[in-house]
């Protein structure tokens, strides 16, 4: 069952994510909940809950008395209480997953919770004594304190440090056009990124972790370009599929890929390319078969395709939840979305940084949420030789978003004045 926040719930949701970077699921409290203590607990919940060590329900005999019994933070307003939530699969063949709150009719009579209330379940791997622990919060009647989000999450880190590089920033923009950090010669859209970095001292990396202190990550892009934000980038796997049996050296896979499943390159002699956008079945984006599917039950996002020899439609590479969670929450903890203006001195490119927007906190059952609709996409972006040795480039296979989408994946987007 999917549970919308209303307005005022969602900024609630928005001011928790500064402090809390974990996930979350939510729940909307019914009479019949609140009657019988019967909840049920969603696929997102159950793998906090996996993912933190308390319990896996794949592994809990049915019935409520083979529960397991957890203690979890209740925030309520200015006020943190303790109660026990029993984690259990139903008596019955179907068994279906469900959880208690123990005393949620007393919590009623106090109105610490009412019908129709939405909670915020969040499960974070290591509280203060070291234990991972359920928490959750009333978005609706009781929203948490700054306070007490502080108290129980600790301290917002990343505002700290956007109160260091903001400024510096600004400086950065108000002195007007900064030449290409690269020198003189051909303009790639990297080079307004590399030129900010250069300005602000970042060295060059390749690192999966956010730019700025691994807490903020810096994309730039020109200004009036709608263009897809890239994420970032992550290889997928090929076990089980035709490029695994085609090649066997995992690191040549993905050139294998380009080979196997690419057309004829007009602009590389001899050469395969694969410049394509891939999308969800509903919304393919390209004209070559493939497409994605999220599956939750193998916990992985499939990338299907034609093979071109059988001609049968195919699992032809897929990546496993965990890793592109990873890969999300280390490179977008969170995010300044910079644009700039660019002007021509002869063969040398003038940046000057005009815009800026920061967004906190990616949520992962969003990122999948957008992959079923299309809204997140995957750009496979490559040449390689037909035959022999492969010689090529491949230009970072990414995730990408359309940017009138990025409110939805972190919540909230925040325009910040230079």
């Amino acid at each position: 069952m999917i549970f919308t926040p209303y307005e005022d719930e969602q900024t609630t949701i928005n001011s928790i994510h500064k402090y809390n970077t974990y996930e979350y699921s939510l729940l909307r409290l019914t009479d019949t909940m609140i009657d019988k203590n019967n909840i049920d607990a969603n696929m997102l919940f159950r793998e906090q809950l996996r993912s933190a060590g308390i319990v896996d329900y794949d592994f809990l005999p049915n019935g409520g008395k083979n529960g397991v019994k957890t203690k979890a933070k209740f925030i309520h307003g200015n006020e943190v209480d303790s109660v026990i939530l029993n984690l259990y699969r139903v008596t019955g063949k179907r068994g279906d997953p469900r959880f208690s709150i123990a005393g949620i009719k007393s919590l009623v009579r106090e109105r610490k919770l009412n019908t129709a209330d939405l909670l915020y379940f969040t499960v974070v791997q290591k509280n203060a004594a070291g234990q991972p622990e359920v928490i959750f919060i009333n978005l609706t009647s009781h929203a948490p304190s700054e306070d007490v989000l502080t108290k129980v999450f600790g301290a917002d880190q990343i505002s700290l440090i956007l109160s260091e590089l903001l400024p510096k920033i600004k400086a950065i923009a108000h002195a007007g056009y900064h030449p290409n950090s690269k020198g003189p010669g051909k303009v790639c859209p990297k080079d307004i990124g590399d030129t900010l970095e250069y300005l602000l001292g970042i060295s060059a990396n390749n690192s999966q972790c956010a730019d700025y202190q691994k807490q903020i990550e810096l994309k730039t892009k020109f200004k009036d370009i709608h263009t897809l934000d890239t994420l970032f980038t992550l290889r997928p796997h090929f076990e089980e599929t035709a490029i695994e049996r085609l090649e066997p050296k995992d690191r040549q896979r993905v050139s294998a890929f380009t080979r196997y499943y690419g057309y004829h390159s007009e602009r590389h002699a001899d050469s395969q390319s694969l410049y394509i956008t891939i999308g969800s079945k509903e919304a393919p984006q390209n004209k070559h078969g493939f497409y994605l599917d999220v599956n939750e039950e193998q916990k992985r996002v499939n990338l299907y395709g034609i093979d071109p020899h059988t001609k049968k439609n195919e699992i032809v590479a897929f990546w496993h939840f965990d890793e592109l969670k990873n890969e999300l929450y280390q490179k977008h903890p969170a995010t300044l979305w910079i644009k700039a203006e660019i002007k021509m001195e002869e063969d040398l490119a003038l940046f000057r940084y005009v815009e800026v927007e920061l967004s906190r906190s990616p949520q992962f059952s969003t990122f999948l949420s957008l992959i079923k609709s299309g809204g997140i996409t995957y750009d496979w972006r490559g040449y390689t030789s037909i035959s022999g040795p492969y010689k090529g480039k491949n230009h970072g296979n990414a995730w990408r978003i359309r940017p009138q989408l990025r409110s939805q994946l972190f919540g909230e987007i925040i325009s910040i004045p230079l």
